[in-house]
Order: structure tokens, then sequence, then C-alpha cells
């Protein structure tokens, strides 16, 4: 029988190689894998805030903004969407997604009904470029729709709805790659992005932010002007503000234990940050429902 080392290193052999030898344990833990790393993909994160079916007589949002995607399955005819001076009429065996930090206004023409889902992408939110992205609809996602009605139909809702997860994937496929327009961001400023996103509750400063890139906070201040017009510090504000706005909209935590878990100090911070930089209160935001 083949030892374990020489299996591991038929497997490598067969796929393409890096150069680097890796253990990926910490040594001294009484584990012991060795390898040769062959392929390394990104994280990803899918956060399904909510999922619902709604039939609206009345849906009049205006220049909204919300730190979360939208993904609409319009049931009939009736509403429109629209974003600066162009509306889109939501038609059957259509699916709209809407990314985060988009405006928007909407308007009814007759009561109709549809899906939609609420969903994060954490760190990947900033790559997209704002619109509304139309698809027609695949017979593979009707048969999940399916699934989501006799989910919601069944007495028994022990099972979580898999179907959900398994549509918002199958849409996001079909955005066109130019979509993602800071795909090709400086990798650097990329590793600050993303671990402001894993640290929104501790007590960050520009030179840790820094220091986790590989920069100068110098150049770290000098990329984010370059490419995000802002300061790092006021993009990490803007990214606390996301997560509370997500909580507030979607979670049961107290308005003080939001503050605490996005960084924000405590409810007062929150409170005046919210209404300098987004013109609400968070319990108007958490009072507020949109669709």
């Amino acid at each position: 029988m083949p030892s374990f080392a020489r299996v591991v290193s038929d497997f490598a052999s067969a796929m393409a190689r890096s150069r680097s030898i890796i253990s990926v344990v910490p040594a001294g833990l009484g584990h012991q894998v060795l390898g040769q790393r062959t392929h390394t993909l990104p994280g990803l994160t899918l956060d399904i805030l909510a999922t619902r079916r709604i039939e609206l007589t009345q849906w009049r949002l205006q220049r909204l903004s919300d730190p979360y995607w939208r993904l609409y399955w319009p049931l009939q005819s009736g509403g429109a969407v629209q974003i600066g001076s162009l509306w889109t009429a939501l038609e059957p065996d259509q699916l709209y997604l809407i990314p985060p930090r988009t405006s928007f206004s909407t308007t009814l023409k007759q009561p109709f009904a549809k899906w939609y889902c609420h969903f994060s992408l954490g760190p990947a939110d900033d790559r997209v470029t704002a619109g509304i992205y139309r698809f027609a609809i695949e017979p593979a996602q009707r048969t999940l729709l399916r699934e989501l009605e006799q989910w919601q139909a069944s007495a028994d809702q022990s099972h979580l709805p898999w179907a959900a997860a398994e549509l918002v994937s199958s849409v996001l496929r079909q955005m066109p790659a130019s979509t993602w327009q800071k795909q090709h961001l400086d990798a650097r400023l990329l590793r600050a992005m993303e671990f402001m996103h894993q640290h929104l509750g501790l007590k960050l400063s520009a030179a840790q932010i820094a220091r986790h890139a590989g920069l100068s906070t110098r150049n770290l201040n000098h990329l984010f002007t370059q490419h995000c017009r802002q300061a790092p510090m006021r993009v990490l504000l803007g990214y606390r503000l996301d997560a509370a706005c997500q909580m507030l909209r979607h979670g049961r935590q107290s308005i003080e234990q939001i503050a605490e878990r996005c960084g924000l100090t405590n409810r007062h911070y929150l409170s005046r940050m919210l209404r300098l930089h987004r013109n609400t209160s968070p319990a108007l935001y958490r009072r507020e429902t949109t669709a």
C-alpha cells in the first residue's frame, strides 16, 4: 500500500504546481500536514439577509441606497425601478439585481407580486458597479423558486432554505466580468480593505491597517485617496455604518450591541454618525420596511 506521502506527491504532480512548499498547520500542535499548494482561490462571503414573497399595492421608495444587494423576481407586471433618469419596468420571466449603494426609486403602475432577496457578499461588495442588471430566467432557477414556495408553504420549516443561496449564486454567475470594476485594484489596497472588513469591531488605526497591507501609512493614504477618493479611516467608517445598517434592518440585537459589534463605541456615536452620513437614525432605519 503506498504511503500517505507518496499519495500526496502523486496527487500534487497531476495538478498545476506552484514552487512553494507549505505546511498548512502551525508546528508543535501534534498535526502533520505537509504538501505543495497547487491552486489557491480567494474566499467568498454570501450572507442571505432575507428572502420573501410579497404582494404590493403600494411601492414607493425615494432614492433608496442600502448597503446590501437586492434580487427581484417579479411574478407579474406592474412595478418599475428608476436609477438616475432611466426607468426599468420589472417584467415576469426576468431576474433583476441591484448592487449595494445603488441609489434608486420605485413605483407601481398596478398591484403586483414578487419574490425578493436581500444579501451581502462582504468585501466583494466593494468591487461591483452600481446599476440594475437583468437576466432571463433559466429552467433551473424556476425549479429553485418552486422549492422556495414549497418551503414557505411547509408546516415544517426546520430545514434551511438552501434554494435561496443557490438562486443568488446562479444569478451572480451571470454577471458580466466588466461589472466588477475594482477587480484589478492594487493587491495591497485589497488586503487593507479585507483587513478592515474582518476587524470592524476592533479599534483600528491607519498604522495597523498599513502594516497589515505591507505599506507605510503615507502610501496607504495615497492609495485610498487615488482609488477610493477617501481616506482609509473614512472608508472604514463607511464599512462600519454598512454593517450596522444591515444588523438594524435584518437583526434583533439592541442598538447598543450593534454599535459595539461594529466598532462604533456606543449607541450615541452610532446615532451621530448615521445622522451625519446617512441622514437617518438607528431607530428610524430599523422601523423602515423596504422590499
